[in-house]
């Protein structure tokens, strides 16, 4: 009867100078999850995904940190990874919720709080800032979080279909002098837009580059006609088609 007397003084000790350590990393105002959850072999504790910190992993209700200050945390879901929206100070993070379906979440900083972040479909969400004109995809695939073509500051007009997703960015900008319907010379804005398709099988998205579509419209509407094709309608009433085809065969 000695033995066991033992191994649940060990188990102890260990289980206190884990707690120790965890109260040594985080805040006292972070550390609620110590006192809940012990760690096994599927739940590591502390996950550093450096600059930011999960804890406890894989438990419903856990937290993300950045140095060593909670971000966030809800009862209901599972936090699984997070990134930085580029050229921003806030994060979008993915978890998984009590029925096991991904989402995305974001975490605003204070300079970004006008900020919108919503869903397009499951797999799609669409960030975007009015007052920067930063606007930003992200996408959730093979269960993790993939910032699409994060170089581009205007990533815009997801348009989704069953099996591809198409949308747009705007290329260039400039002032052009335009005659109105009486005649007159008016001053606008001519916005050039470059097409990128992605295959949901496939990582990667592909640019249309020799196909270019201006407008003095900074938004453009894009309608899927069939599995092959998207339309386009210019602020004159113009509409096109788009044989995607003809572009991109590599993804169809």
């Amino acid at each position: 009867m000695r033995q066991p007397k033992r191994s649940m003084f060990n188990c102890k000790k260990y289980f206190f100078i884990v707690c120790s350590g965890l109260l040594w990393i985080f805040p006292p105002n972070g550390i609620w999850a110590v006192e809940s959850y012990l760690r096994d072999s599927t739940h590591r504790g502390v996950i550093d995904l450096s600059p930011y910190q999960i804890f406890p992993e894989n438990r419903m209700g856990n937290g993300i940190y950045l140095e060593k200050k909670l971000l966030d945390s809800h009862s209901q879901r599972v936090i699984l990874k997070i990134v930085n929206i580029k050229s921003t100070e806030s994060h979008v993070y993915l978890f998984r919720d009590q029925n096991g379906v991904l989402g995305l979440n974001i975490v605003k900083a204070e300079a970004d709080r006008d900020a919108r972040f919503w869903q397009i479909d499951p797999e799609f969400y669409q960030y975007s800032n009015n007052i920067t004109g930063l606007k930003r995809i992200f996408r959730i695939f093979q269960n993790n979080i993939q910032p699409i073509l994060p170089y581009l500051r205007t990533g815009s007009g997801v348009t989704s279909a069953a099996t591809h997703v198409i949308f747009y960015h705007i290329a260039d900008s400039k002032e052009v002098i335009r005659l109105n319907a009486s005649g007159q010379e008016i001053k606008t804005r001519l916005y050039t837009f470059r097409l990128h398709v992605i295959n949901r099988k496939l990582g990667d998205s592909k640019s249309i580059e020799n196909l270019l579509i201006q407008d003095v419209n900074y938004r453009l509407k894009l309608v899927w006609e069939d599995e092959n094709s998207v339309s386009y309608k210019l602020s004159n009433g113009e509409k096109y088609t788009v044989d995607l085809l003809k572009y991109v065969p590599e993804l169809f």
